[in-house]
């Protein structure tokens, strides 16, 4: 009989049975599609917001074919670079000299091909009347070529020289806004030498590479005039051409002092010869995180669905016992059991497919959100799809494969008695008893020294520490994993041992645990997982605030650094910005500190340390109270010692062989605790004007009665007011948090609703025979409490073995030796897993039972 003719019994008997249950079937079926979906999912993401992906080039062209810029020089050379993501030009050094006016240039009738048509785009500065500046943009948003770039939400485009449209955020923040979110009857956006009419509302942007566009202005405000760089910007809408055509076209327009970039070089960049980019450097902890989720996922959908497999191959062994009494051999045993796997595995691969595909549309707003990315466009890679599907296939087939090995060594007799002899099993575990001991002491002692030899590798030298005992670290961790995984069912062996007298719930609860150990081991495992990837997790967390508070903090928490670049600096401009800021805080005052010039000549120190004035309020909230006096006494407040010479500081205006000035202060020093600190000298009004010096308006700083947050921030920079507080940078969301540690809770309830489900169907039998005496519905309650207990301790225990030793060898502080535990993590652990699996075990057993008829 060939290979295939001996699968097709196998597949019809498998098929019959998913069919007699359907529960089970739909259970199984749905834990394998749940990954194949995620990874689906994930995987079209990754290549959607991808760098050189379509999705990434509509956010920054639009749908236009081409982008140009006119320059103001009669001929350029440009250049594409990054395979066609962007383009440069140069002049050359004869054309430099000869200038135009870029408005001059006629592109949409002499120089594209017939049919193109073009969109004027740019960049206009708006000058607000509270004193600030937005940068506003130059659309047409009725063309259709700036699609991505910004959308409307309500109301239409501007269209003539006075009309504009404004963010959404923007509106709200001035008021603009209906209750129903459409703009107010004759709104406007008061400017310092005029208004522009509000026609329509922006959407928000949800991308975290590109802000918000605040204001859009129609092109007829702006006319023929170049933008603030002296160029005129065109996104443009070609005819079908071919990459040499495109490549003839972009040479054609350099020859006339035009840059173009082109759409068909990032979608051909072979054609256009474009080389490879260097591939982004791999960070090795990212991956190593990655690699470690994935494998206890994978592990983890292992685990249940070979237990679910292996509780219908016991319940099916009476129908592999008629196959081997008709003359199968244990191969078309073990193909039966396969055969289910591989109908549950191409089901599952359809079915997460098509759910992860199906998900991308209606998903969209929140895939952004997580992406920090504006999606347009999905990017479909067809083989990685096939790939995904193929793996859920391959893991639906492993994970009855244990199983299937298992019914295999059945003998025809065992087989059709309905009960697998254990008697084998125990011989062969305790052979394995001592490697599991092994294996545990060598994976927990290599942890320790691996723990010793990173933290000192990182406490020398942090920036070159060596990843060598990371990487030792992983292995012994899986060893201690093997050794862990050999050794769980010989405690399951001690518990049933040791359960031979007590409460009766409590006996057949630790019985049918150890009676079946293959399912209890696999429950604990599943649990086990969760709670190594959730103490890991805790251990990461305590190490990042750990680290947090390391940091040298930028900025005191009620205070915000305020920009003053691009911002007209006239005293009158900077009291209304100063103003608007305050009244947007809500309470506070702005503290300046200004450059020192001399005429028109920077005053610096010999090593080029700038010179700033500053006033006592500055010091005050700058926690410098105690050097008013110094500042008010004319002396200099120096913050970079080797500035300080004999007590004295060197103020210097001019170069070296011409010097327009040159004299010494006394100094002191002083050691702020923030590290956003303008210049290396500070002088105060009075001496600088006693120096003749003049002060020059150039950073500000919001101090307010209460903590400056970045809602704050934001508000501030719809005035045209750009301003930053200190922000950890890679702090811990506390979202994120709270999100694992719920993950953590619905993957608990759902290995142990899971167990507790297979062994009542298993013990169905058993169910009727405590009916029959009697026994009320409690009892059979709290035997699977009891169950769920048992295998919530032992997963709780697998997994903080697993997870602190990993955790505290492998997560060394970065520079300093140790990490912290969390220790208020742990003892949720200790205590919430194995009462929560008491409590869901005892939830799900139902307290009214089928009648059932017992035989043999």
């Amino acid at each position: 009989m060939s290979r295939l003719a001996r699968w097709r019994p196998a597949l019809r008997i498998a098929w019959r049975d998913l069919l007699q249950h359907p529960l089970r079937t739909v259970v199984v079926t749905v834990l394998v599609a749940l990954p194949v979906a995620v990874a689906v999912v994930v995987s079209t993401v990754t290549t959607t917001v991808d760098y050189y992906s379509p999705n990434s080039v509509t956010a920054e062209y639009g749908t236009a074919d081409a982008s140009l810029e006119v320059t103001r020089h009669p001929r350029v050379r440009v250049t594409p670079g990054d395979r066609g993501r962007y383009v440069e030009y140069d002049v050359a050094p004869k054309a430099r000299r000869e200038k135009r006016d870029p408005a001059a240039v006629d592109v949409a009738t002499t120089l594209l091909p017939p049919g193109a048509r073009v969109s004027r785009i740019g960049e206009v500065p708006v000058s607000l009347a509270v004193g600030g500046r937005l940068s506003a943009s130059v659309l047409d948003l009725d063309d259709p070529l700036t699609r991505g770039l910004a959308a409307l939400e309500s109301g239409r485009a501007p269209r003539a020289a006075h009309e504009a449209a404004v963010g959404r955020l923007l509106a709200d923040e001035l008021g603009l806004l209906e209750d129903d979110g459409a703009l107010k009857d004759g709104a406007t956006l008061e400017l310092a030498d005029g208004e522009l009419d509000l026609v329509g509302v922006l959407a928000p942007r949800p991308d975290r590479y590109y802000a918000d566009v605040a204001v859009v202005v129609a092109p007829a405000r702006v006319g023929s005039r170049p933008d603030e760089g002296g160029t005129l910007r065109y996104l443009v809408d070609l005819p079908v051409l071919s990459s040499d055509e495109s490549r003839a076209l972009q040479r054609e327009l350099a020859a006339h002092g035009i840059s173009a970039w082109m759409r068909d070089a990032t979608e051909h960049p072979d054609a256009w010869g474009l080389e490879e980019p260097l591939p982004t450097p791999v960070e090795p902890a990212a991956a190593a995180a990655a690699a470690l989720v994935i494998g206890l996922g994978l592990v983890e959908v292992l685990v249940l669905v070979g237990s679910a497999f292996a509780v219908g191959a016991r319940r099916q062994t009476r129908t592999l016992g008629l196959v081997m009494a008709s003359g199968g051999t244990p191969s078309d045993v073990r193909r039966t059991v396969l055969a289910q796997g591989v109908w549950i595995g191409v089901a599952a691969a359809v079915l997460g497919t098509g759910a992860g595909l199906g998900v991308l549309l209606p998903a969209r707003g929140l895939i952004e959100s997580i992406a920090g990315q504006e999606i347009h466009v999905y990017s479909l890679s067809a083989g990685t799809i096939l790939a995904v599907a193929l793996l859920g296939v391959a893991s639906a087939v492993a994970a009855a494969a244990i199983p299937a090995w298992g019914v295999g060594r059945l003998t025809a007799a065992e087989a059709l008695d309905g009960h697998i002899a254990s008697g084998t099993r125990r011989i062969r575990g305790a052979r394995l008893r001592t490697p599991a001991l092994w294996l545990v002491g060598s994976g927990l002692a290599g942890l320790v020294l691996c723990g010793w030899w990173t933290s000192r590798a990182f406490t020398m030298d942090p920036a070159t520490g060596s990843l060598v005992p990371v990487v030792l670290g992983a292995l012994s961790a899986l060893v201690l994993l093997a050794g862990a995984l050999l050794l769980v069912p010989f405690l399951v062996d001690w518990l049933g041992a040791g359960a031979r007298r007590g409460w009766l719930p409590w006996r057949l609860a630790v019985r049918d645990v150890a009676r079946h150990r293959g399912r209890t081991t696999a429950a604990v495992l599943g649990i086990g997982i969760v709670v190594t990837g959730a103490v890991f997790a805790g251990f990461g967390v305590s190490a990042n605030a750990a680290l947090q508070e390391r940091d040298q903090p930028t900025l005191p928490p009620d205070t915000a650094y305020v920009y003053l670049d691009g911002q007209p600096r006239d005293p009158s401009t900077v009291a209304r910005v100063e103003a608007a800021a305050v009244d947007v805080v809500g309470s506070g005052e702005i503290v300046t500190v200004d450059d020192v010039r001399f005429g028109t000549r920077r005053v610096t120190d010999p090593s080029h340390g700038s010179f700033m004035v500053v006033d006592p309020e500055f010091l005050e909230v700058m926690g410098l109270a105690d050097a008013v006096p110094d500042l008010l006494a004319g002396k200099a407040l120096v913050t970079v010692p080797r500035t300080i010479r004999q007590g004295q500081v060197r103020m210097v205006a001019g170069p070296r062989n011409d010097r327009a000035l040159d004299e010494r202060l006394p100094a002191v020093r002083i050691r702020p605790a923030f590290t956003e600190m303008p210049g290396s000298v500070w002088l105060s009004r009075d001496t600088a004007s006693a120096l003749g010096l003049r002060a020059v308006p150039s950073q500000a700083f919001l101090h307010a009665d209460r903590t400056i947050d970045q809602d704050d921030v934001e508000r501030l920079r719809y005035y045209g007011i750009d301003a930053s507080i200190e922000r950890s940078s890679g702090a811990v969301s506390p979202r994120l948090v709270l999100g694992g540690a719920v993950g953590v809770l619905l993957a608990t309830c759902m290995v142990v609703g899971m167990v507790v489900a297979l062994s009542a169907s298993e013990g169905r039998a058993d169910a009727a025979t405590l009916a029959a005496v009697g026994a009320p519905a409690w009892t059979r309650r709290a035997m699977s409490a009891g169950q769920a207990l048992v295998i919530g301790c032992l997963g709780a225990g697998v997994g903080l073995l697993l997870g602190s030793a990993v955790g505290a060898s492998l997560l060394q502080l970065v520079g300093t030796a140790g990490t912290p535990v969390p220790w208020v993590g742990l003892a949720v652990v200790v205590v919430g897993v194995p009462l929560l699996s008491a409590a869901v075990g005892w939830l799900v057993t139902p307290t009214r039972l089928a009648l059932t008829r017992r035989t043999g």
